[in-house]
């Protein structure tokens, strides 16, 4: 998933009638237009970052 569709989901996630959290359970790696891989992954659901690799070790945000 790209960012903008991240950034689609997680407008559309806020926009629902159910206050309850997402689980996260599913996860997207995300990609550049360009199909480049950022080892950043999105939930599919609610469109938030939950892991991003970083300069540092992989971090679960």
């Amino acid at each position: 998933m790209t960012k903008n569709q991240a950034a689609q989901l997680r407008v559309q996630w806020k926009q629902r009638a159910d206050p309850r959290p997402c689980k996260h359970l599913n996860l997207e790696l995300e990609h550049g237009n360009d199909d480049y891989l950022t080892d950043n992954y999105h939930c599919t659901a609610c469109g938030e970052l939950v892991a991003a690799n970083t300069h540092e070790p992989f971090q679960v945000v």
